[in-house]
């Protein structure tokens, strides 16, 4: 190698200050390093590992990253996860809560929700609250139940057999009878369906019978029936305010409607009888002094057993 132009050791010096404090202080002398006894180069060497990191800080900085990345896609996988497991447990609308309640023979009751919206169970009512996430949700066992609707986005539904019904704002019955069940509007839109077919649009003074249809409805062998009639919804609904109302309707009908509220049963001995019509309105509460004044408003004779059950004839002339 030339050597630089100007005095002995100027161009060591100029390299150690470049090369920093610590360098100096390392470098050996210009007599031993021309002796060839030590390496010329160990002073610089410490002085590049005092400004880059050690084998060991690289590795250890490497798994320390690896570490951190596998962390992040866990918690990320798990948020994921999460987020999928609760859009599913939504859909499938679970119910984390369930609470019955029932009425005794001749018994009403009224319960009002934590959303403000009413049930009224009427006579031998067993009625099942259903607590779920995205769903009002309740199953009519037997009986009869009133449903005056608060609004809320959950759907409010009634299940009973396999007919449901869907409230859309509004306040309806329903009552369970031995092979199907009555829904009637008192007020807004319900919407009335069974398993396989479309759901009927039942409206304000609508009332309809359907029947349970079992394996029928899953198999979609024919669309449930639905016979429409025309009420009055003030009498519809007369027997959650403690009354019934008749206006002109056959005998036979009344001693079905009254026998709902007595144990013991109440008989029409001749089809002439049955066929009186009866109007008015009567206490619900007062169903043994409605039968006691039945004679003065019909043609008919009231005889009561030792049993408690009560007999129904025409009136002798």
């Amino acid at each position: 190698m030339a050597e630089r132009e100007g005095h002995p050791g100027e161009w060591e010096l100029e390299t150690m200050a470049s090369a920093g404090p610590a360098a100096k202080a390392a470098s050996p002398s210009t007599s031993d390093a021309a002796g060839g006894t030590e390496d010329g180069f160990a002073p610089y060497r410490e002085a590049l590992r005092n400004h880059f990191p050690s084998r060991e800080e690289i590795i250890a900085e490497a798994r320390a990253h690896t570490h951190r990345r596998r962390t992040a896609l866990r918690t990320g996988g798990g948020s994921a996860l999460a987020i999928v497991l609760a859009a599913a447990l939504l859909w499938a609308d679970p119910a984390w809560q369930r609470e019955e309640i029932r009425t005794a023979l001749g018994e009403q009751m009224r319960h009002t929700l934590a959303d403000g919206s009413v049930l009224m169970l009427n006579t031998d009512t067993v009625l099942t609250i259903e607590k779920r996430l995205r769903t009002r949700s309740f199953i009519l066992q037997q009986g009869e139940a009133g449903f005056t609707v608060a609004a809320g986005w959950r759907p409010f539904i009634v299940q009973t057999g396999d007919i449901r019904v869907r409230d859309i704002g509004t306040a309806f019955t329903v009552r369970r009878l031995s092979n199907g069940a009555r829904v009637a509007v008192l007020e807004g839109v319900v919407e009335v369906s069974q398993p396989g077919h479309a759901g009927l649009t039942l409206r304000e003074g609508q009332s309809v019978f359907t029947s349970d249809r079992g394996a029928a409805a899953e198999q979609g062998a024919e669309p449930p029936s639905y016979l429409i009639d025309p009420i009055d919804p003030v009498a519809a609904g007369a027997w959650q305010q403690g009354w019934l109302l008749f206006d002109g309707t056959p005998l036979a009908e009344v001693v079905t409607e009254i026998a709902r509220y007595r144990k013991q049963p109440i008989h029409i001995t001749d089809p002439r009888t049955a066929q009186l019509r009866l109007s008015g309105a009567y206490d619900i509460q007062g169903i043994e002094t409605f039968l006691d004044t039945l004679p003065r408003v019909l043609p008919v004779t009231v005889s009561r057993a030792a049993d408690g059950s009560v007999s129904i004839s025409s009136a002798k002339k």
